[in-house]
C-alpha cells in the first residue's frame, strides 16, 4: 500500500523563489537550530526513566541493521555534467523508490513522461538544487537521526519481531509531502519539512498553525507516523469513531515506538496544548457527545476534529485542533488495558470501531 503523508492539503508540487528565502534564513541559524535540538533529543533519552505509567520495555540488547539512504545527496551531489547517467544510476540502484518518487513529483504536463525523463528534470531543476543546498545546512550530518531511527526500530523489533525493518529514504519533495510509505518495505521522509518553524518558505505555503510541526523534534515522530499508519492498516472512515480509532491506534504506535517523546510532539501540539486535553479529557468527550459527533457521518461536521487547525470549533479558545486524534488515542490506552488478553496485533486488525468503543469502556477517563 502506498500511503502519502502530504501535509493535510494533499499539494501537488509547488514552485517557490528559494533565492529570496536563502537570502533570510541564514545557514548559520540553521545549524544553530540544529544543535539546540540534538542537544533536546539527547536530554530526552537521559530523562527517559522518568516516564511515569509506562511499562517501557529493554531493547538494548536487540540488534537493528539501519539503512537510511540519503537519496537526495544522490541526486543533486553530482555534477550538471553527470546527470543523465546518474539518473540512469538512480533508477536502476533504487527501482522502487525512483518509481514512488518521479510518479509523485511529475508535473502534470508529464503524465506520460519516462521515468527517466523525470528524474533528469528534477535533478536539473535549480530550485528544487538550492533547497536542497539549504536543507544540508541541518541535515548534511544526518546520523542523529540515524541514531533516533535505530531507538525506535527496536521498540519496532520487539513489538513486531517477525517484521523486517524497513528502509528509510531522505528524499526533497519540494513541500508536497511529509514523508510517505510503499507498504512496510519503505518509508521516506521529506526534509525540507523540519527546517524549524521560523524557516520563511513556509510563510507563503502554510496556514501558521502548522509551523509548529515543522521542527527537527517532529522528524521523527512524523515518520514514525507514516510508519504506523502502514501498521493499522487500511480503514473504511464511515462515522467520526471510525477517525478516531485509527488515527488512536497510530497514535498509540508511535507511543510504542518513541515511548520518550512527549506526547505533545506526537500528537503535533504544544506542551500547553497537549496539557489542555490531558486536563480536559471527560470535557472534550463530553463535547463529542453532546454534539451527536461520535457517530456523525457528514465529513464536514467532523474533519475540524480531525485535521490541523487553530482551534477545535465549539470548544473553548484554548482547545487546539486535532481533539478527536487525542480522544481516539485514549479509547484504544483504555481498550488495550481493559482487554489485556487481547495482543497488539488483533487491536490493530480490528476495523470495527464500535466495538472497540464498548470494549474499552470509555466515558471520558482513560
Amino acid at each position: 500500500m502506498l500511503q502519502l503523508e502530504d501535509n493535510d492539503n494533499n499539494k501537488s508540487t509547488i514552485t517557490i523563489q528559494l533565492d529570496l528565502m536563502i537570502h533570510e534564513f541564514k545557514s548559520t541559524n540553521i545549524k544553530r537550530c540544529c544543535y539546540i535540538f540534538a542537544a533536546i533529543s539527547l536530554m530526552v533519552i537521559v530523562g527517559s526513566g522518568c516516564d511515569k505509567g509506562k511499562n517501557i520495555p529493554d531493547v538494548s540488547n536487540i540488534k537493528v541493521d539501519l539503512e537510511v539512504v540519503r537519496f537526495e545527496k544522490e541526486m543533486y551531489g553530482v555534477d550538471s555534467s553527470r546527470i543523465p547517467q546518474k539518473a540512469a544510476d538512480l533508477i536502476k540502484t533504487h527501482p522502487e523508490f525512483s518509481e514512488i518518487y518521479t510518479n509523485i513529483m511529475r508535473e502534470r504536463n508529464q503524465r506520460d513522461s519516462s521515468e527517466l525523463f523525470v528524474m533528469d528534470w528534477l535533478m536539473r531543476g535549480p530550485q528544487l538544487k538550492m533547497l536542497y543546498d539549504t536543507c544540508m545546512a541541518l541535515y548534511d550530518d544526518f546520523s542523529e537521526y540515524e541514531n533516533q531511527l535505530t531507538e525506535s526500530m527496536k521498540y519496532y523489533k520487539y513489538y513486531f519481531p517477525e517484521k523486517e525493518v524497513p528502509r528509510f529514504y531522505t528524499c526533497i519533495t519540494e513541500f508536497a509531502y511529509q514523508g510517505f510509505s510503499y507498504g512496510e518495505d519503505i518509508v521516506a521522509i521529506g526534509v525540507e519539512h523540519y527546517m524549524g518553524k521560523d524557516f520563511p518558505a513556509y510563510r507563503s505555503i502554510f496556514p501558521y498553525y502548522q509551523y509548529s510541526k515543522f521542527t527537527p523534534e517532529h522528524l521523527i515522530s512524523s515518520t514514525m507516523e507514516v510508519l504506523a499508519g502502514e501498521l493499522s492498516g487500511e480503514y473504511k472512515e464511515v462515522q467520526l469513531l471510525d477517525a478516531m480509532i485509527q488515527n488512536g491506534k497510530k497514535l498509540y504506535l508511535m507511543d510504542l515506538l518513541m515511548p520518550y517523546a512527549p506526547d505533545s510532539v506526537k500528537l503535533q501540539m504544544t506542551d500547553a496544548q497537549a496539557e489542555w486535553c490531558m486536563d480536559n479529557e471527560f470535557e472534550i468527550w463530553t463535547f463529542f457527545v453532546n454534539e451527536d459527533l461520535v457517530f456523525n457521518s457528514k465529513k464536514r461536521d467532523y474533519m475540524k476534529y480531525i485535521l490541523p487547525g487553530p482551534h477545535s470549533p465549539g470548544m473553548p479558545p484554548d482547545a487546539p485542533g486535532r481533539t478527536a486524534n487525542f480522544t481516539g488515542w485514549q479509547i484504544i490506552k483504555k481498550y488495550m488495558k481493559q482487554n489485556p488478553h487481547i495482543s497488539l496485533q488483533e487491536m490493530l486488525d480490528n476495523k470495527d470501531a464500535r466495538k472497540i468503543l464498548k470494549a474499552s469502556k470509555y466515558r471520558g477517563e482513560s
